[in-house]
């Protein structure tokens, strides 16, 4: 590797670093609020929403914009890091990004839906809902970050690369998302805490968490994207 080559990888990478944060936090991100919101207004609208026990159909209905959402905005991520990273099937990128995330995002958070309740009925007493929550959603924000970051690499062709965006993006992801949750908490937005729901402390401290480790899981990323695509070139 030329000397040249060396020092243009180097003053890439932080300016690709930045770029990648913001589309992944726009793209995924943006992707899930807007597919939730989507969702929401489309469940308002229907007839018979406000029974106690919504039919399948509602659920289905409601769901299908807020899927659409997220297969969007990961869709548009993927191709974005594709495009970062010199590659020339866009739509492979495309799929890529949408098949890493939208799944995987999708099962965790019906996993963890399903799970948490239970988890709070029977561990509330010996633990705080607080540390509950860190321990379930710490690991899946790593999990879906190194699926996801994974996947580009697999979209590339380049396994070896898969697996470093993966381990790298994962642990940047679920690092983040616990400090940001920590941070949180001591400016007085505890999970489980009195009055909590009344101030939505739960969703307020999910997304931000998910929001900071989307921005430095998206920096490494494409960190790593940027050198991969310089030593390609030589």
């Amino acid at each position: 590797m030329s000397k040249e080559s060396n020092l243009n990888a180097r003053t890439g990478a932080p300016r690709a670093a930045t770029l990648s944060a913001l589309v992944t936090a726009l793209g995924l991100i943006g992707g899930l609020l807007l597919g939730g919101a989507a969702g929401e207004l489309v469940f308002n609208f229907l007839p018979g929403h406000s029974t106690t026990q919504p039919s399948v159909a509602h659920i289905l209905l409601a769901a299908a914009p807020a899927l659409l959402g997220i297969l969007a905005g990961s869709a548009v991520w993927g191709a974005w890091m594709g495009r970062l990273a010199g590659a020339r099937d866009g739509r492979r990128m495309a799929a890529a990004g949408a098949l890493g995330f939208a799944p995987i995002t999708i099962a965790l958070g019906l996993a963890l839906a399903l799970l948490e309740p239970v988890a709070v009925d029977r561990l509330g007493a010996q633990f705080p809902i607080a540390g509950l929550f860190t321990l379930f959603f710490v690991p899946a924000a790593g999990l879906i970050a190194g699926v996801g970051a994974g996947a580009i690499g697999l979209g590339l062709r380049d396994k070896a690369l898969a697996w470093r965006l993966g381990w790298r993006a994962g642990l940047a992801a679920g690092i983040t998302f616990l400090l940001v949750n920590v941070a949180l908490e001591q400016l007085g937005w505890r999970v489980g805490a009195p009055q909590a729901a009344a101030r939505a402390t739960m969703l307020t401290v999910l997304l931000l968490s998910n929001l900071g480790a989307a921005l430095v899981a998206g920096a490494a990323v494409g960190g790593q994207l940027s050198r991969w695509a310089a030593l390609r070139q030589i």
